[in-house]
């Protein structure tokens, strides 16, 4: 029997995990390591804090729902020979749909045209290639930068950094978090960069908080900025709550399709691992009863803003956090992340 000991909201879990499995169910952000012992698999989301001085040796295998892994100690993890899995692009149709809402619901309120746009990539993995081609749909000029994809001979039309920073009248971040090395992208836009960024666009960041730091984007303030993760996340200053054009709590990708998918690619790894066969269930009929159905649209863009509407996310975020105890902050934040309702993505994506 295989013993799993997961987040509570891995989406699809139970009905895809065969009865002769064991699942032991955690919440938040720290995992006891009584529920670990005897164990043979951890598997988390993105605000797991996973030590691996709590790990019994009974832990063999690690998957993370996510599209990346850089909160899980991988070097340490490799050390102990324990197998870690992720989920790359799981979430991306649902990212895409994130930043093109707020995109159009920007372009609206300024009276800009579409078709006038210059949206600026950073970061063109899984995320940033879809956004790419969807935003070329709706008539969007694109500019993409990834350094490193570049420098291994792909991504032909990369342009720099600063190129793409001066050029756009959107930038949205798709990068992973990286401390060290040739490519950190912690503090990748500095205050420097952003004072290069045209007044009155609008910057997105989907990735990861510490890609910006809160002091250059409140030194700056000449661009609309719109934040889904943040520097000292789950803390967030009433200054940068004040900044911010939009807020959400870490929930750009929360879409019932893009977490049914992290959690399953996930198993078929583990299932694979531990010699034993998934369920398999009617896959929008469960995502049906969890969501509801997909809301239809006239085009692109009318889709994008029914299956993802963030002015209300917005709205309760600001008034849990805001002038809120410091802290306190951290539960309320994750409290606004576990009450957000899960969205049907804006198309049918393969699961």
């Amino acid at each position: 029997m295989t013993v799993f000991v997961a987040d509570e909201g891995l989406l699809g879990l139970t009905e895809l995990v065969p009865s002769h499995c064991e699942i032991r169910w955690y919440s938040g952000r720290d995992i006891p390591r009584s529920m670990l012992v005897g164990a043979d698999a951890l598997l988390v989301r993105s605000t797991a804090r996973v030590w691996v001085h709590n790990l019994p040796e009974s832990i063999r295998f690690i998957g993370t729902a996510t599209i990346g892994t850089d909160h899980l100690p991988l070097q340490h993890l490799s050390d102990k020979n324990i197998r870690v899995v992720s989920a790359p692009g799981c979430n991306a149709f649902a990212v895409t749909d994130y930043v093109l809402s707020h995109l159009f619901s920007w372009a609206k309120a300024g009276g800009r045209a579409l078709d006038s746009l210059t949206l600026g990539i950073i970061g063109v993995g899984a995320v940033g290639s879809l956004l790419d081609k969807r935003a070329q749909m709706v008539g969007i000029r694109t500019l993409l930068s990834d350094q490193p994809r570049f420098d291994l001979g792909g991504l032909s039309d990369h342009l720099p950094l600063g190129d793409v920073i001066r050029q756009s009248d959107v930038i949205s971040l798709h990068v992973p978090r990286v401390t060290e090395g040739n490519y950190v992208t912690d503090r990748l836009l500095d205050q420097k960069a952003l004072s290069q960024i045209k007044k009155q666009s609008l910057v997105v960041n989907a990735s990861r908080g510490q890609v910006l730091h809160e002091h250059d984007l409140l030194a700056q303030t000449h661009f609309d900025l719109v934040l889904d993760v943040f520097p000292m996340e789950p803390v967030i200053s009433d200054a940068l709550i004040s900044r911010s054009w939009r807020i959400s709590p870490h929930i750009a990708g929360h879409s019932a399709e893009g977490k049914y998918l992290g959690t399953k690619r996930i198993l078929q790894d583990a299932a694979s691992w531990f010699g034993f066969a998934l369920n398999s269930i009617d896959e929008e009929s469960f995502l049906e009863a969890i969501a509801g159905a997909r809301l239809g649209g006239n085009s692109l863009m009318e889709s994008i803003l029914k299956a993802c509407p963030m002015a209300e996310t917005d709205r309760a975020l600001r008034d849990r956090v805001f002038r809120a105890i410091e802290m306190e902050k951290p539960d309320l934040f994750d409290e606004a992340r576990k009450s957000y309702r899960l969205r049907r993505e804006s198309e049918p994506y393969p699961l």
